[in-house]
């Protein structure tokens, strides 16, 4: 008797639990379908089109404004450097290290 009463709310819990992540992969999905970021998506436009440096540079100080900050203060160059990675295809925290490292003169 005692084991059914702790085997129950677990497998019912199990199972709600399936049904929100089943609920989440689909959201998910449809927000990827329109458009949505992803790592593939991120550096490509809806056309396939390169984004521009004013688009990642926005999205930078959007979403991680302390490494805008160190990036705004680089060189040129070392920007340039940075969104051509980004462009293709390197991760967000590579290129914040590259941020920190090209600020940092390492």
């Amino acid at each position: 008797m005692t084991i059914s009463i702790f085997v129950t709310p677990f497998s019912v819990m199990a199972a709600g639990d399936d049904d929100y992540l089943s609920a989440l992969k689909q959201e998910a999905k449809k927000v990827d379908s329109k458009g949505g970021s992803s790592t593939a998506s991120a550096a490509t436009g809806d056309a396939g089109n390169a984004v521009s440096r004013e688009v990642f540079e926005a999205e930078l100080k959007d979403k991680y404004a302390g490494s805008a900050v160190f990036y705004g203060k680089l060189p040129a160059s070392s920007q340039e450097e940075i969104f051509l990675e980004y462009q293709g295809g390197a991760t967000i925290s590579e290129l914040r290290k590259k941020i920190m490292d090209r600020f940092l003169h390492r």
